[in-house]
């Protein structure tokens, strides 16, 4: 089988296998991933651009496969195809067809005419294959797993379709044209190379060949760094001005908000302020009821006092008259029995004056809350007093 023939069934099987897992990682995360809310914000779909974009390279042309500019697809496409094309050339001279004069083959067996014994003259060695693997590995191995892992990240269930697609195809090319590279290296080298030199030099070639897609893009850029923006970074600086947007509103809303609790404070102190002149309004409300409750006692008492007085008057003209009446008898000379009845009635009106001063000390008693009334009462008590010693004296003049 030719190279060419082993190359397109080698990558037609590649293509298939690619796919076979992207199922199965697929349906094994939408198994786990099961009963869970599997809705993505846009901060996470733009997250895994971004993490999409660094697996594949930022400052190559591969990037635009996990975009969804069109123009940058066909540029991509386009890259691929150089590059695939110019590895096939290899892939050509490297095929042992003696009729085709454009073979790069070696041939490094000599067979003497003087002898029937051929021998190699390569001096190709296994130190110059081991150099060519690590050279391989050093160069392709990062492509090689950015694209796997691309791949895995293709089979998230959280994608929607359009994501998983283009993450699955910037994926598998990625590690399609390593791996093309590989293999034409592998065979161009088997083909051509006779020295340890030479296959260290033909690696290097078809390296430099894998550098393509990163040396348009820096020509590109260079023209127009406009159009190697990507999609991922003009959403980074959307998202960057929506965020500071964001946080305007919350800091406008902050101030807001301590405005308003400036406010409630202010207006809770002024329901304090109210709610203690309500407090003091309280007080002083009591203490006019107790105010008007002393003065109600107050007049309560005076009434009292008033009504102890006209009793004391009452019975200080009674005995002013009866008084009278013993003074107009002593002075008519009655007899004797005339003289035992005044004598009586001076005793019956003894007890009544004495009856009435203790009412009207009584009376005084009551009322010694009130100054006036005491002084009043004490009056009272000295006239009863005179008129009980003129009583006395005028008593004792007839008995003279």
């Amino acid at each position: 089988m030719k190279y060419g023939t082993f190359a397109a069934v080698l990558f037609a099987c590649f293509i298939v296998f690619c796919c076979i897992i992207g199922l199965f990682l697929y349906h094994f995360d939408k198994r786990k991933k099961r009963g869970n809310s599997v809705r993505m914000s846009a901060e996470r779909r733009l997250e895994d651009d971004k993490y999409a974009l660094s697996r594949i390279g930022k400052d190559s042309l591969y990037s635009f496969f996990v975009t969804d500019i069109p123009y940058g697809w066909l540029v991509a496409f386009a890259t691929l195809g150089i590059q695939v094309a110019i590895l096939v050339f290899f892939v050509m001279a490297s095929e042992a067809n003696l009729q085709d004069d454009r073979i790069d083959i070696q041939f490094t067996w000599q067979c003497p005419r003087d002898s029937d014994v051929c021998r190699d003259t390569a001096d190709l060695t296994d130190v110059g294959w081991v150099i060519f693997f690590l050279l391989m590995f050093a160069f392709l191995a990062k492509d090689g797993i950015n694209g796997c892992r691309l791949l895995y990240h293709s089979s998230r269930v959280r994608h929607p379709l359009t994501s998983r697609l283009r993450y699955f195809i910037g994926g598998m090319c990625l590690c399609s044209i390593t791996l093309f590279a590989l293999y034409v290296s592998t065979v161009y080298n088997k083909a051509i190379a006779t020295s340890n030199t030479a296959i260290i030099a033909n690696s290097v070639i078809v390296l430099f060949i894998m550098e393509i897609d990163e040396y348009i893009f820096s020509a590109v850029d260079a023209i127009n760094d406009k159009w190697t923006e990507h999609a991922a970074d003009k959403e980074v600086s959307k998202m960057k001005k929506e965020i500071a947007r964001q946080r305007a509103q919350i800091e406008l809303a902050d101030k807001e908000v301590s405005k308003m609790k400036d406010e409630i404070a202010r207006q809770r102190a002024q329901i304090e302020s109210q709610q203690g002149e309500i407090n003091n309004q309280r007080k002083d409300l009591g203490m006019l009821r107790e105010a008007v409750e002393k003065i109600q006692k107050s007049q309560a008492a005076a009434v009292t006092a008033s009504a102890s007085d006209s009793e004391s008057a009452e019975c200080e003209g009674d005995t002013g008259g009866q008084l009278m009446e013993q003074v107009d008898q002593s002075c008519t000379m009655p007899s004797t029995e005339e003289q035992d009845t005044q004598e009586l009635k001076a005793a019956a009106s003894s007890n009544t004056i004495t009856q009435c001063t203790a009412h009207a000390s009584a009376a005084e008693t009551g009322s010694d809350a009130d100054t006036g009334k005491e002084g009043t009462t004490n009056e009272m008590k000295d006239e009863n007093a005179l008129q009980k010693d003129e009583i006395v004296l005028e008593m004792g003049r007839p008995a003279q």
